[in-house]
């Protein structure tokens, strides 16, 4: 508790973080129950998409609470809350893009109100990817509120873009499966494919490190945000799928459970990148 005898302030910054905090995780929690309404009242579903809606924001959040606390009490809790709420509608927009732009044949929303699982899989691997490149941003941007959410905002738009640009590779490559898959509640299929997703997401979020050298150049930061998301983007599809083929034996018939096997080499190649590049 030496810490606490040393800088007593430190205590009361905590507490206005926890409350913000607190506050925005209960207003997510609401949001998420509101739009995804269960036609069911105990929808499993329902709860898989407010909790990933939930885990979304709370992993946004460690961007803007990690790193030095701002100047008053007052400033902090502004900070908190302001990038709070903004992660809160992203997430939400992200979902919504997801959901009417990039699978626009499958109401993934009204899928989940009616208890399909794995629907919910797809919306919640998309929040918390969306999550992890807000979280990029965040770490990215300085305590300077208008420069870090302007760049939020085009980090989010290029993430959005590329996540896109994944899902629908995926469904070039699998030939529409990943539709059907959703429609028949194929449970393994669907994992593979959220933990790909979340796994796009990490090698995305790696041109944070790359951004973050251009700061004070925000115009020429964005340009290096796009060029090396995309770059990213390409090896860790690449490297997967190479990885997936050399190491996993030929898809043989009884061999059960191969798509989550995928799935983790996909979401490990995920955590790879962004640390060679730190």
């Amino acid at each position: 508790m030496t810490w606490l005898v040393s800088d007593p302030s430190y205590a009361m910054f905590l507490l206005v973080d926890f409350i913000a905090i607190f506050t925005l995780v209960a207003a997510m929690r609401w949001l998420s129950r509101i739009i995804v309404k269960p036609v069911d009242q105990h929808s499993e579903a329902s709860n898989i998409e407010t909790a990933s809606a939930v885990i979304a924001l709370m992993l946004a959040l460690t961007g803007v609470t990690s790193g030095a606390f701002s100047l008053t009490l007052f400033d902090e809790w502004m900070l908190v809350t302001v990038y709070g709420l903004l992660a809160i509608a992203l997430l939400r927009l992200g979902a919504w893009i997801q959901d009417r732009v990039v699978l626009p044949t499958l109401s993934l929303s009204s899928a989940t109100q009616h208890g399909n699982i794995t629907a919910a899989y797809m919306t919640g691997a998309h929040l918390i990817g969306t999550a992890i490149v807000i979280r990029a941003s965040m770490e990215w941007s300085s305590q300077d509120v208008n420069l870090g959410v302007k760049e939020l905002l085009f980090g989010f738009v290029i993430s959005q873009c590329l996540l896109a640009l994944e899902t629908r590779l995926r469904l070039v490559w699998t030939s529409g499966g990943l539709l059907k898959s959703i429609k028949e509640s194929n449970k393994a299929s669907i994992v593979k494919a959220a933990l790909q997703h979340i796994g796009a997401a990490m090698a995305i979020s790696t041109s944070a490190h790359f951004a973050s050298d251009l700061d004070t150049q925000w115009q020429l930061a964005i340009v290096a945000w796009l060029v090396s998301s995309i770059v990213f983007l390409l090896a860790y599809l690449a490297l997967a799928e190479l990885c997936v083929r050399i190491i996993l034996p030929k898809n043989e018939a009884y061999e059960g459970g191969r798509a989550v096997l995928e799935g983790a080499i996909y979401l490990g190649w995920g955590f790879i990148l962004p640390a060679l590049a730190s």
